[in-house]
């Protein structure tokens, strides 16, 4: 991604840097709504890192704050009963018990948008 402009803020839980294209910031300014992110760290027979893009808030995600009040952020943790590898919907899935989420929490979340789809990426150590 190019023309990356990024905020940094603090939440209660720790740092999230949000990188937003110059392509997304001018999408960001055109919502009347914030645009609701999610963030997913799947616990399977395998860990996948998943962005989604959702129409409301899931009730058991933190809230976590990237510095701008357009885009609201949510991570959680999750698991599946059976080992399943794939990119598509996983059913059944659970809330995964973390005692000590920070070490878990995403350090930056990457914002794009083409030809109308947003696009996202997160990660844990610098890019």
């Amino acid at each position: 991604m190019r023309d990356v402009t990024s905020a940094q803020s603090s939440t209660h839980s720790g740092t999230i840097e949000l990188r937003l294209t110059a392509a997304a910031r001018s999408a960001l300014a055109q919502r009347e709504t914030p645009l609701l992110v999610h963030l997913e760290l799947l616990f399977s027979c395998m860990i996948r890192k998943q962005v989604l893009f959702l129409e409301s808030e899931l009730p058991d995600a933190l809230l976590l704050d990237g510095g701008e009040q357009q885009v609201r952020i949510g991570f959680r943790a999750v698991g599946t009963k059976t080992c399943l590898i794939s990119d598509q919907p996983v059913p059944d899935l659970q809330t995964f018990p973390i005692k000590r989420v920070e070490p878990f929490l995403p350090r930056w979340l990457s914002l794009d948008i083409k030809h109308g789809q947003w696009r996202g990426e997160f990660g844990y150590v610098g890019n």
